[in-house]
């Protein structure tokens, strides 16, 4: 979503894990301030930075006024208590004309849904159900949390399961045809499909 702007921007990386986010966006020329409450990760992380947080994102108090075209919170809202009193602390940092991307795991995707009906919802060591998610997600309630935070969502992209990582053997060629239809689902029918919910959103002029 950041790949239209053309410009060097000023971003806020929240929830920085090992970097891996901020490494690329440093590599487009960006100033990028991060934050991490993981030490480990913080340690790795803060070398693609131009100035770090290593403290708990709950406790965060943003010490910034006007002074970021983007936050990030790119995996990290479902690791909350309440994400929304989170996102609405955060957007006094943001410029006039500033913007939030979050992404969130879709609880609604057609894989839990199954499960829902067989009368499972087992927690997993990663993917929608990570034993470490706090928080679920489908499109509607992330919509509804960005309408009650007084922003309007200004664009959403659904992310396919990433297939070919849980079962390495479906990057082979000859299942081009099948991601290439998955992929499509996901764009047709989000709400069943989709993996994952990227969204960018602006504060409401007031």
């Amino acid at each position: 979503m950041l790949a239209d702007e053309t410009r060097p921007l000023r971003i806020l990386d929240v929830g920085t894990a090992g970097g891996y986010l901020g490494a690329s966006l440093k590599k487009q020329g960006h100033y990028l301030i991060g934050v991490e409450r993981d030490e480990k990760l913080a340690a790795a992380a803060r070398l693609h930075y131009d100035h770090f947080h290593q403290v708990d994102i709950e406790e965060f108090d943003f010490p910034y006024r006007n002074e970021f075209d983007y936050i990030l919170f790119a995996d990290v809202l479902e690791h909350l208590r309440d994400p929304a009193v989170i996102i609405g602390r955060s957007l006094g940092a943001l410029k006039r004309t500033g913007k939030i991307i979050l992404s969130v795991p879709n609880v609604a995707n057609f894989v839990v849904r199954m499960s829902l009906l067989l009368g499972r919802f087992d927690y997993c060591d990663r993917g929608i159900l990570d034993r470490t998610h706090l928080r679920f997600f489908t499109l509607a309630s992330l919509r509804s949390m960005i309408s009650n935070l007084s922003c309007q969502v200004v664009d959403v992209f659904a992310t396919p399961a990433p297939v070919q990582i849980v079962f390495p053997i479906a990057d082979h060629a000859v299942f081009a045809p099948l991601h290439e239809a998955h992929y499509l689902l996901t764009l047709l029918w989000k709400t069943m499909f989709a993996y994952q919910f990227v969204a960018r959103a602006a504060p409401m002029s007031t």
